[in-house]
């Protein structure tokens, strides 16, 4: 980067500034930048000076946080010609804060996860002993106070899904859904406590936009021929089938629901493989 006046300054004003978020780590290495930039720099005069008592008042601010104090108890001072050396002070203590602020970070994370380790084993040892509500206690704290733990409602969804819990687990689904939409599993699961719950087309909804997000997926569409065989519309059942077998041409669920569709609409199981005066192909509607 250019040594140029207007660069030095950026530099102790992105100091300042970070400086004022209590990020003092950003602080280091920005006003660090700056004295690297006037290092055999050719600013000279005014702007020389008006940058010296820019570069003296940050140093100062530096020098009176806490973190600066504890390292450096006779505090930092900033002389022209030396920023050499305090370029080289500053990052020393930037290398060293990051260290810590590294092991500090990862110390934390074990924390957390142990407490969310607790609060699941807890919940699922409630379910055990067939105490749901004291379960759903722990499992509502999990999720209150870790909602952004990738997969973590998924699992507790699951877990409540597994116990009998269809209606509770719902809640889960439909959260994960909302802030994590890329986990196809939360689809499938939301869908079968619906179809669990007598609630077939939502079910078929929530599968449908399951496809829109993800793309063909032969159980979803599976699920959908069959839904759509209950309901009576077969060229729709027919087309869900053969869409699936479009994935996987070998699946027996598919050949099943695609026979019975044909069976209404040619007369014979496998008059879809050949078609008829008919086109009953149409598009799954999503």
């Amino acid at each position: 980067m250019e040594a140029s006046p207007k660069n030095v300054r950026e530099h102790i004003a992105r100091s300042k500034f970070y400086l004022q978020r209590k990020d003092v780590l950003r602080s280091l290495r920005a006003l660090a930048q700056g004295l690297d930039l006037l290092t055999g720099s050719q600013i000279f005069g005014r702007e020389r000076i008006e940058i010296s008592i820019l570069m003296e008042e940050a140093v100062r601010l530096l020098s009176e946080h806490e973190a600066i104090k504890r390292a450096v108890p006779g505090g930092l001072s900033y002389k022209k010609g030396q920023e050499k050396d305090l370029s080289a002070s500053l990052k020393r203590m930037a290398d060293i804060l990051e260290t810590l602020l590294g092991k500090a970070q990862v110390d934390e994370r074990r924390r957390r996860l142990a407490e969310l380790d607790e609060l699941v084993l807890a919940g699922q040892a409630e379910l055990d002993k067939k105490e749901p509500l004291e379960a759903r206690k722990f499992f509502r704290r999990a999720m209150e106070s870790f909602t952004d733990e990738p997969g973590l409602l998924v699992d507790l969804g699951n877990r409540l899904m597994l116990a009998g819990l269809v209606a509770e687990a719902m809640e889960y689904f439909q959260r994960n859904i909302e802030i994590a939409p890329t986990d196809a599993r939360a689809y499938t699961f939301l869908a079968q406590c619906q179809d669990a719950l007598g609630e077939g087309l939502k079910a078929e909804e929530v599968l449908k936009a399951a496809l829109r997000r993800f793309g063909p997926n032969e159980a979803m569409l599976v699920r959908l021929a069959k839904g759509a065989l209950e309901r009576r519309a077969w060229s729709e059942a027919l087309a869900a089938a053969q869409a699936a077998l479009e994935v996987n041409p070998t699946s027996r669920e598919a050949v099943k629901h695609a026979e019975a569709a044909s069976e209404r609409i040619y007369g014979t199981a496998k008059g879809y493989l050949k078609g008829g005066p008919a086109t009953p192909r149409e598009p799954i509607v999503l």
